[in-house]
């Protein structure tokens, strides 16, 4: 990994972590928000306002003296690009720090599917020189930045997406699970810091789910938790392209995961992503759970339409958290 941060380095990074989401800021809050010296925070936020990573936002309002000068993070000094990947389909999203779309696309590959991807970033990276992070969302079993098991036996199973395009291209790569990535971002908007969420989708790979308890992704001992494949009775079920795929069975199946979450982790909400087997089915699917589950454990059921909202919001939180160093060593 990357060398020892200097104490100027951990400094700016104290700097940037405390600006994000912050909007404009003086130089003593932010000495207050971070506990760090007032001439230790003026000389750091005048480095990096040398760099253009931090720029000038106005000042505060008087108060009788002189105006102190507010600073936010320039939000296209750093951009992230958010690659997701399922079968032979990429798409891409290309933001700057505030979230906000540069440029985005979708596209279905005939090329190996991982020389695509290294052909799209390369091309990004050619057009936007401060591209400085990467995350991809991968349907499948991510552990480490590798993906471990993929239905249908992807090409990209055993591959370490993580590794390999940090190395390849010099800048922090986070690789993830599609349905951590979704939870991620569907907790990230709800605004909540405790509780318990359960989100599933059926998409070309299969269905999955993601676990947030707390505020935190729960990816179980070895990011297995969430793999609805391998539950009792579902193998070959729960992938559309499978022969014992039963589409008048959906239902069946959807109400057997419910309940099955809702012994094991009572989560207060199920978030369930829309797809035709789910038209017209919300009230069904609570009768036919509350013949199992008591009254006061039953979830709440959500049948919602903003799972690539979802999706892209838990890989931009994602995104957030990179940090320089976070580079494998060439």
């Amino acid at each position: 990994m990357a060398s020892t941060l200097t104490v100027k380095d951990m400094n700016q990074e104290i700097v940037r972590d405390c600006m994000k989401g912050l909007g404009p800021v003086s130089k003593s809050g932010l000495s207050r928000k971070t506990g760090l010296s007032f001439p230790t925070i003026s000389k750091t936020v005048d480095l990096l306002c040398e760099t253009g990573e931090v720029e000038e936002a106005g000042t505060e309002k008087s108060g009788g003296g002189r105006c102190a000068a507010l600073y936010r993070l320039n939000p296209v000094f750093s951009l992230y690009l958010l690659l997701t990947v399922e079968n032979d389909t990429i798409h891409w999203s290309l933001k700057d720090l505030e979230g906000n779309s540069l440029k985005e696309e979708t596209s279905e590959e005939k090329f190996p599917i991982l020389t695509a991807m290294e052909a799209k970033v390369e091309s990004i990276r050619t057009q936007f020189p401060c591209l400085k992070g990467i995350v991809i969302g991968a349907a499948g079993m991510v552990s480490g930045g590798k993906v471990v098991l993929t239905a249908g036996g992807s090409e990209l199973t055993g591959v370490n997406l993580q590794e390999h395009f940090s190395r390849k291209f010099g800048i922090p790569v986070r690789a993830v699970n599609d349905m951590n990535a979704v939870a991620a971002g569907r907790w990230s908007l709800a605004g909540r810091s405790d509780g318990c969420c359960v989100c599933i989708y059926l998409g070309k790979n299969g269905m999955g789910a993601g676990i947030v308890i707390n505020g935190k992704v729960w990816q179980g001992a070895s990011d297995f938790a969430g793999e609805l494949g391998f539950l009792p009775d579902m193998p070959g079920k729960l992938r559309p392209a499978d022969k014992n795929f039963a589409p008048s069975r959906m239902l069946e199946i959807y109400c057997k995961i419910i309940q099955i979450y809702a012994s094991v982790l009572n989560p207060e909400r199920v978030v369930l992503y829309r797809n035709p087997f789910l038209d017209g089915a919300l009230e069904e699917l609570y009768r036919e759970c509350e013949k199992v589950i008591p009254e006061h454990s039953m979830p709440l059921l959500e049948i919602s339409d903003s799972y690539e909202t979802d999706y892209e919001q838990g890989l931009m939180v994602i995104a957030n958290m990179l940090k320089e160093r976070d580079i494998y060593s060439l």
